[in-house]
């Protein structure tokens, strides 16, 4: 009787994962000061009472950990970097209800970027990416 190999699957899920959520961190964290702009981005981050500083971080961390996830280089530690940011997502988005094409926005669709990376800190990089551990 054939076994399945679950070792290469969680293997390619993570990378899967890795993939798809490195690529969209990548992309937001990019599209804040080059397509929104750090004058907006900062104007909203202040609206929802934070300081200013905390939307650089926010730029840097997307950028740099979505880059991480898709290199596969330390993904628990990107993974660990993206959830705070994950949860400010998800807290910011909570009052517009569940459903994310509520106007606003809904939190249903943070939640589940969320609960990725968490996934990603439980598989870790798995054989495909550069570096699995510290």
């Amino acid at each position: 009787m054939n076994r399945l190999n679950f070792s290469s699957n969680n293997d390619l899920a993570s990378l899967v994962l890795r993939i798809s959520v490195g690529s969209m961190f990548l992309l937001h964290g990019v599209g804040k000061p080059l397509v929104v702009g750090m004058a907006a981005v900062i104007s909203g981050f202040i609206a929802q009472g934070l300081p200013v500083w905390t939307a650089y971080c926010s730029v840097v961390v997307e950028i740099v950990g979505g880059i991480m996830l898709l290199l596969g280089l330390y993904s628990r530690v990107a993974s660990l970097l993206l959830i705070p940011v994950s949860l400010g997502i998800l807290v910011y988005h909570l009052p517009f209800g569940w459903v994310f094409h509520n106007t606003g926005g809904g939190w249903e669709y943070p939640q589940l970027i969320l609960i990725s990376l968490i996934v990603i800190f439980l598989l870790g990089t798995g054989s495909y990416g550069i570096k699995k551990s510290l």
